[in-house]
């Protein structure tokens, strides 16, 4: 007979910038087998006075290799995946709770399986988020369409390459037209880095869509 019982886990979160004097605020979620404070690198090219961001890392770290090397971390498994759902919500609350103001401009980033754990915790929480980036990443399809309403508020970005093997081109099509049914307007941008979120591409894209945004 299995028994489950709660218990305290140490969550690590890496901040780059004075988030203390910033107005615009980037929580990045990383993707699958990454490290939070390795995924941060990305986004130091858009920091400067006023900008900051904040990277939590998935609860599951594991050794890249099996038994050895590159220790890594994921958000969750299929293994007891709705407790391992609710735990990295209830850390993201935590995180949202410490490090950020009611009066900052946020921007939610997911990359590959971060998009998926953007989802979910917009879902279970509805954190006040202006902008939600969807980058090489897929919406979960166990979410009802009702479960997406705190998108709806959202500007909503899905960044993708046509020819990353990971997230294809049908699979974006797919999600597109899911996320429109839900009534969650979409801007796609293409990038040509396969399935990552590379520095250089994520500056051109702040500069295009998230800065201007804040002078409207």
């Amino acid at each position: 007979m299995e028994h489950q019982l709660k218990t305290l886990k140490t969550g690590r979160v890496y901040v780059e910038g004075d988030i203390q004097s910033a107005n615009l605020v980037f929580i990045a979620l990383h993707g699958y087998a990454q490290l939070a404070n390795r995924f941060i690198q990305e986004f130091k090219p858009v920091i400067r006075p006023g900008i900051a961001v904040v990277a939590p890392e998935g609860l599951h770290r594991f050794y890249r290799k099996g038994f050895y090397g590159d220790v890594v971390a994921s958000w969750m498994t299929k293994e007891d995946r709705l407790n391992d759902i609710r735990d990295y919500c209830a850390f993201l609350d935590q995180v949202y709770d410490k490090f950020i103001q009611s009066n900052q401009h946020l921007v939610l980033v997911g990359f590959s399986q971060g998009v998926a754990t953007a989802c979910r915790w917009m879902s279970a929480s509805k954190p006040r988020i202006d902008q939600l980036i969807f980058w090489s990443g897929s919406i979960p399809t166990d979410l009802p369409i009702e479960a997406l309403d705190a998108i709806q508020s959202c500007k909503t970005f899905m960044v993708y390459d046509e020819t990353d093997v990971f997230h294809t081109a049908e699979s974006v099509a797919k999600q597109e037209k899911f996320l429109r049914a839900a009534d969650v307007q979409v801007t796609e941008w293409k990038m040509h880095d396969g399935h990552a979120l590379k520095a250089e591409s994520f500056a051109r894209f702040v500069e295009t869509y998230i800065t201007p945004s804040l002078s409207n």
